[in-house]
């Protein structure tokens, strides 16, 4: 007597099945790292971060009222004066900046005495520095250098604060690279990401599929 055959209850997966659900994973991943970090050819922002706080169109309308006031503190490079580099941040906003909103930048207090927003950016941070410093109405360059030691030279650690009332609602750092031209494309590409990056059309907190999507 000849048994009846049992039909399989299952199937292993073949190898092409594999590869092709561990090529869903690593396109999900590389997805992901894209939003966590984005590059120029001027130089990276690998870190941004927003509270709640951060209303594009609030942002939108102060801008197209007066100039967002933009202040620097450190420097990218040697023997550059502060003047020079907040003039050379300006002209890359105004460049190359957000494009949703008013490219309407300053860098003299004179042109916006009560701003709503500051726009204050660090270049050359220090490990030791604490970002929640950077938007105190007690901000100077002692209180940068202060937190600088022989372990910071050369750093190119840039970091940037969008202030409302004494505090960051958005926040954004990267790297313009190794002693960078203030006055050269690839420091006008760098700053334009960051600002880009620092200041988008949508909130990514309060809408959170910014992340699949391009919200700048």
């Amino acid at each position: 007597m000849t048994l009846p055959q049992r039909t399989p209850t299952g199937t292993k997966a073949t190898p092409s099945a594999f590869f092709r659900g561990a090529g869903r994973v690593v396109g999900l991943a590389a997805l992901l790292g894209l939003a966590a970090c984005a590059g120029s050819r001027g130089g990276v922002v690998y870190n941004t971060n927003f509270t709640a706080g951060y209303v594009p169109t609030s942002l939108a309308a102060a801008a197209s009222r007066a100039p967002l006031l933009v202040e620097t503190y450190g420097s990218p490079a040697p023997d550059l004066a502060r003047e020079d580099i907040t003039q050379a941040t300006v002209r890359a906003l105004r460049k190359s900046g957000p494009t949703w909103m008013p490219r309407n930048y300053t860098g003299n207090p004179e042109d916006a005495p009560r701003p709503p927003y500051l726009l204050r950016v660090v270049y050359g941070k220090p490990k030791a520095f604490n970002r929640q410093q950077l938007c105190a109405a007690e901000m100077t360059a002692e209180v940068l250098e202060a937190a600088r030691s022989s372990a910071d030279e050369g750093s190119t650690r840039t970091l940037a604060s969008l202030c409302r009332a004494g505090n960051a609602v958005a926040v954004a750092e990267g790297s313009p690279g190794i002693n960078p031209d203030i006055n050269g494309e690839r420091f006008s590409n760098f700053v334009g990401l960051l600002g880009r990056q620092l200041m988008p059309r949508r909130n990514p907190v309060t809408q959170d599929d910014c992340i699949f999507r391009k919200c700048n």
